[in-house]
């Protein structure tokens, strides 16, 4: 569609001089040329580049929260009909959709934004020759690149325009960040402004400060983030207050910090923070000395026990070797009687066995001996075992202490991780051995069956396993009665003179020995030998009910016996040491006339010399 000319004459400036002389010429000349003088002139229109078409002068700035007018930089004239106008985001390829859509004369819905549905609507600017696209209700979302496009006819031009919505943000925030020469160092902090504020500080005379440094930076949302510090005299008394300004809104926030001279009579903040500080530093350190002089008197309590120990087994040792000179010097005279017998044609009586081999009634006793101090020995490397709940298998129960074990009716809901057992009923200790000697007793009370021992760190925990050295375990088990088997392969099966109420277990990883003991009675039990060459734990199973007879669980000492009279009968007589036993000789093993079986000078045999040092000796 052309435009009648005598309607826009007054829009001729726009053009350039050249077309405007030509035009006005071509109307005097002919009236009739009015018509191809109007569509010269809309044609022109277009031909022309945009007035302003610079970025930097189509850029507008809003409040947030506020209406927002976009002008469309494409000038147009008053009474020029267009027949489409398009406003869209091109930041939003492929296909940008519409804001807003103008077209026949109507707003259109078609193809807009949803964010922007009821949000705009298109204003027409008479005076400036444009259309003002006006958004309500501004978000900070909206800031950004607009387009704007118009159709005349099949004819179109595009052009841009750039909002910035203006933000005012948080109220500041001030806090002392030291102190430095008689000089407070103040730092004044906001967020959530745009565009770029400007701060300013101010003393408590009005007079304006110097910032010594200013720090902005953006947040994740584009906002600005603003810190300036600034510094004082630290006998500035009254308000200093900073000052951030919005320029583009024209509105600022303020915040105060009231100083004052501190009381007379109050302590300074270096005063009272010693004044706390160090009566709980004293406290510590009284609290740190207490706790070493308690495990020094400990320490040394455990090494005077283990010297007394000590000292009692060699004091026994002294006493049992005087004893043994005594036996030995009764003896002597014992088979010189019999030699004397031999000689003169009389039978000898029997009980000493060969002539080559130790009597009886002595090696028995000897091996007592043997075994006794092997337990008092042992007990000096006791250590306290816990239980590994880890490992437990579903049905056994542990105590809170993890030193009780007992079998249960059900099975538990537990994690089944691969330490634990799932078919043998077992339990190991939590404590790994590498090295070293260790002891542990457990006491097992009336018990018709148990197993204890140690066992082999990788030892299988799934499945049915049989147990023995070669497979890393080195068990001995109750089976039933006073019937008794060290595990081994085949099995070694035997009987104990009396049932043990508490079992002594020692380790003694580099000379490859694990003894088992009857605390009961202090005898020995059994020993496995072997090269360990991997980490060792204790072993425990309490086994199955037995038909209610076997319910009571297994208990972990957690100390020594102190009181051996709770463990084993009292021996009668006086002046006997512990664990001696005393013997009575056979009368009838002696000669009426005195007879010897050996010699004199060969009564013993030179191989028992090694055996009879450090063995405690009978009363006889």
């Amino acid at each position: 569609m052309c435009l009648s000319p005598s309607s826009q004459v007054s829009q001729l400036k726009l053009l350039s001089p050249l077309l405007v002389s030509v035009l006005v010429h071509m109307e005097r000349l002919s009236p009739s040329g009015s018509w191809l003088v109007g569509c010269l002139f809309t044609i022109a229109i277009f031909q022309l580049p945009a007035q302003g078409s610079g970025s930097a002068d189509k850029f507008y700035m809003a409040p947030l929260g506020s209406t927002a007018n976009l002008s469309c930089p494409l000038r147009l004239w008053p009474n020029m009909a267009i027949s489409q106008m398009r406003w869209h985001r091109p930041t939003h390829p492929p296909h940008p959709q519409a804001v807003h859509m103008f077209q026949d004369g109507q707003n259109s819905t078609e193809d807009l934004m949803p964010e922007y549905k009821g949000r705009t609507a298109l204003v027409r600017d008479a005076h400036k020759g444009s259309y003002i696209l006006q958004i309500s209700n501004v978000r900070f979302e909206d800031r950004g690149l607009y387009q704007c496009q118009v159709w005349v006819g099949n004819s179109s031009q595009e052009d841009n325009v750039t909002l910035q919505v203006a933000v005012l943000g948080s109220d500041p925030y001030i806090h002392v960040k030291g102190y430095d020469a008689g000089w407070m160092e103040l730092v004044c902090q906001s967020m959530g402004w745009f565009p770029e504020p400007r701060t300013e500080w101010r003393d408590p005379t009005g007079k304006a400060l110097l910032s010594l440094s200013e720090t902005h930076t953006l947040d994740e949302a584009g906002l600005f983030r603003t810190a300036v510090s600034s510094r004082i005299r630290g006998n500035a008394l009254g308000n200093v207050s900073c000052t951030i300004r919005n320029k583009v809104l024209g509105q600022e926030k303020t915040t105060a910090m009231l100083i004052t001279a501190p009381d007379p009579g109050s302590l300074s903040s270096p005063a009272v923070a010693l004044s706390v500080v160090l009566p709980i530093l004293g406290l510590l350190i009284l609290l740190g000395i207490g706790l070493l002089c308690k495990q020094k008197k400990s320490r040394e309590k455990l090494l005077y026990e283990q010297v007394m120990e000590v000292e009692n087994l060699l004091e026994d040792h002294a006493k049992e070797k005087g004893r043994l000179h005594k036996a030995l010097k009764k003896l002597r005279s014992e088979l010189k009687l019999k030699r004397a017998a031999a000689n003169a044609g009389e039978t000898p009586s029997p009980g000493f066995g060969s002539v080559s081999g130790w009597p009886p009634f002595l090696l028995s006793f000897s091996n007592s001996l043997l075994c006794l101090s092997g337990w008092r020995r042992a007990r000096l490397h006791f250590v306290a075992v816990t239980l590994d709940p880890d490992t437990a298998h579903p049905k056994l129960v542990l105590s809170e202490d993890r030193r009780c074990v007992r079998l249960g009716n059900r099975k538990r809901s537990v994690p089944d991780n691969p330490e634990r057992f799932d078919f043998v009923v077992s339990v190991l200790g939590s404590e790994y051995f590498t090295t070293g000697c260790h002891y542990w007793e457990v006491y097992v009370g009336e018990k018709t069956k148990w197993i204890l021992g140690v066992c082999s760190e990788s030892v299988s925990r799934k499945g049915k396993v049989t147990a023995s050295p070669a497979n890393g375990h080195w068990l001995v088990r109750q089976s039933r009665g006073n019937e008794y088997e060290a595990l081994t392969s085949p099995q070694t099966s035997f009987r104990l003179k009396e049932s043990p109420k508490c079992v002594g277990i020692f380790l003694d990883y580099e000379a490859g020995v694990i003894s088992f003991f009857n605390v009961t009675d202090k005898s020995h039990i059994f020993t496995f030998t072997h090269t360990f060459s991997s980490p060792l734990r204790p072993f425990f199973e309490p086994c199955l009910h037995d038909e209610g007879k076997n319910t009571a669980p297994l208990i972990i000492c957690t100390e020594l016996q102190k009181s051996e009279e709770s463990i084993a009968p009292k021996q009668e007589g006086k002046g006997r040491a512990n664990g001696d036993v005393s013997l009575k000789v056979n009368p009838s093993l002696l000669s009426p006339q005195g007879s010897e079986f050996f010699p004199l000078n060969d009564a013993w045999p030179s191989n028992l010399g090694p055996a009879l040092q450090g063995l405690k000796v009978p009363s006889l």
